[in-house]
């Protein structure tokens, strides 16, 4: 994904932020194909990256720390990711969360859709739709 392309996107997410403490001490910067980090000052707040499993096709994964939930910055991050994926032609992409996970919605939001569900986990797929 391009520098311009992720101060676009940055800039919108900033824009709909409502309640942000963070405010001048916060960063997201790619550190490699598919991956991206957020920082707080210079302190890891989370990452998000993806694994390539076969053409075309992506697993997502994000790590956030707990102190930094609820502010928004793993939706941006899963977003930022997803973006970049999109624009780098993937067809198919996954993400899995723990069946009781409180941010389920956001993840429909982005335009995933159940693809399996168990006991402990919930597995969620995104199709590019035919134009």
């Amino acid at each position: 994904m391009s520098n311009q392309r992720l101060q676009d996107l940055e800039s919108f997410l900033k824009t709909r932020r409502q309640f942000w403490p963070y405010e001048g001490r916060y960063s997201l910067e790619s550190f490699g194909e598919h991956k991206y980090i957020a920082k707080i000052d210079t302190e890891l707040a989370g990452l998000s990256w993806a694994d390539v499993t076969a053409p075309g096709e992506a697993i997502m994964h994000m790590n956030l720390k707990k102190e930094y939930a609820e502010y928004g910055i793993g939706t941006e991050l899963l977003e930022t990711l997803m973006a970049d994926l999109k624009e780098s032609g993937f067809e198919v992409i996954r993400y899995e969360i723990p069946i009781r996970h409180y941010a389920y919605q956001i993840y429909h939001n982005m335009g995933f859709e159940v693809e399996h569900r168990d006991d402990e986990r919930v597995g969620f797929i995104w199709k590019r739709k035919e134009e």
